[in-house]
Parts: C-alpha cells; structure tokens; sequence
C-alpha cells in the first residue's frame, strides 16, 4: 500500500505540475518520454555500477530524466511559438521511443537484460520496504516543493502574460517544476519502473472535481493517482490469476484511449 502512495503520487503530482507549467493537458512524464529517459538513466547504472544500492540508482535515473527533459525543451526551443501541445506531444513520444531502443540494446549488449525485465514491466507487488522507505523522503520532498509552488503554477496555466501581470517569476517557477517532476519521476521509476499514464490521466480528473486551482489539484491528484494505481495494482492480479499482469500494461490500457482522445480534441488543447 505505501509502494502504491509513492508511486501514485509521483506519477500524478508530476503530471499535474506539467500540465500546468506547460499549459498543455497532453503533458505528463510518460508522454514526454521523461519515464524513458529515467529508465535509461537506472540501465546505465545497471551496467556501469553493478552492485549499486537504490539510492545510487535514484541518481542515475535522476539523471537520464533530466537528459530527457532537456532534449524536449531543447525542441520546444527551436520551434518557439509553433510548438503545440500536439507536437510536443509527438516529440516526446519519439524521444522516449529513442531512449527505449537505446536502452534495449545496451541491456540486450551487456547482459543485464533479466536485471531491468522487472522495472521496465512496472510493477509494485516485489517492492520491499527497505525500498520504500529509501524512496518516500524524496517522494515528500518532491511533493512539498509542488505545493509551495501550487500557487504560481496555477497563474501559470492561465499563460505567460498573465502570469507576469500577477508578479510571477517565470524562470524560477518553471525551474522549481522541472526539478520536482525529476525528483518524483526520477525516484518513482527506480523503485517501479515506467508505468505510464497514471500522470495523464489523473490531473484531468482532478480539476474536474475540484477546479484549477492548483493548491488543490496537486494535494488531490496525490490523492487520486494513489487510489488509480491501487485499483490498477488490483487489476494486475485478478486478469489471468494465478499469473500477475505487468502494471504498466494495465495502466497503458486505460491511458492510450484518453491519449487519443486529447489529441483529437480540437487539435491536442488549442
């Protein structure tokens, strides 16, 4: 239950902090192939530190994350004004599938395939509690900084202008964002891997119920992704028992069609 905290609230704080520092609701760790590059970060040091311990492991994927992250804003850079929450969207829907067939084939190359299976299924079932334990300070951490910043990031999603108008420093807000959504994908991906979707979908349902202020759809989006990846996790075991199905499959499920959905909708948000 507290792997399912931890993880719920990552996913689902981390897509609510894009969606709204980006003002783009296809935003989400998954979709921008930050997961991805995570997932590369934890590959590498899989085959440079073997024997590393978790926390060793966070970094890396601290690190490939945020290689990630600066390849897409690198993107949005270049096509400045053009850059739609479409074609961000597919951009970092194809960065993350670079980092994925990297990933394969360094795995593939070194051996260390049967290592990363686990976290590149998803899942929360094998998760001990040392592990949770070394994770959750960075969990909270993470979370803290969303809701100190919960205010600025709602002026935010009302656009640049606005936000300037109101005394908000753009620079700052945007930087504080980009480092939590590193702390808590990056952390998140170490102990359960990949699982996409979880910070697409659950951002939407939240300002469905309670609006789009941000001081409280972070606070109820960590709510929500918990309760989505529990119910997932339940999924997981009750599709083909005795068997477990991976949780990102699960999760991938349910997200692809509300992907397709959003994209479709007048044209990805605009």
């Amino acid at each position: 239950m507290l792997a399912a905290f931890i993880v719920g609230i990552s996913f689902a704080v981390s897509g609510a902090l894009m969606q709204g520092v980006t003002n783009n609701p296809m935003a989400s760790p998954s979709i921008l192939g930050i997961n991805a590059g995570a997932s590369f970060g934890l590959a590498i040091a899989m085959i440079i530190v073997p024997a590393a311990s978790l926390n060793v492991s966070i970094l890396f994927a601290f690190l490939g994350a945020a290689l990630a992250t600066g390849v897409i804003l690198f993107l949005a850079k270049r096509v400045g004004g053009k850059a739609t929450p479409v074609y961000l969207a597919l951009a970092g829907t194809a960065i993350g599938a670079v980092f994925t067939a990297v990933t394969q084939m360094l795995v593939v190359f070194f051996e260390v395939a049967q290592d990363l299976s686990y976290w590149t299924a998803g899942g929360i079932s094998g998760i001990r509690m040392e592990q949770v334990f070394l994770v959750l300070p960075w969990t909270m951490i993470g979370l803290l900084i969303a809701i100190s910043i919960s205010k600025s990031v709602t002026l935010l999603s009302f656009g640049e202008e606005v936000a300037i108008g109101l005394g908000s420093n753009l620079d700052r807000v945007r930087a504080f964002a980009g480092v939590t959504v590193l702390i808590l994908s990056g952390s998140a991906v170490a102990l359960a891997g990949p699982i996409g979707f979880v910070g697409l979908i659950t951002p939407h349902i939240v300002r469905k119920m309670v609006g789009i202020d941000y001081r409280r759809v972070i606070p109820f989006s960590a709510l929500v992704g918990t309760v989505i990846v529990v119910v997932a996790d339940v999924l997981t075991r009750l599709v083909n028992p005795p068997y477990e199905t991976p949780l990102g499959a699960i999760t991938a499920i349910i997200g692809v069609p509300f992907f397709i959905y959003l994209a479709n909708r007048r044209g990805g948000g605009r």
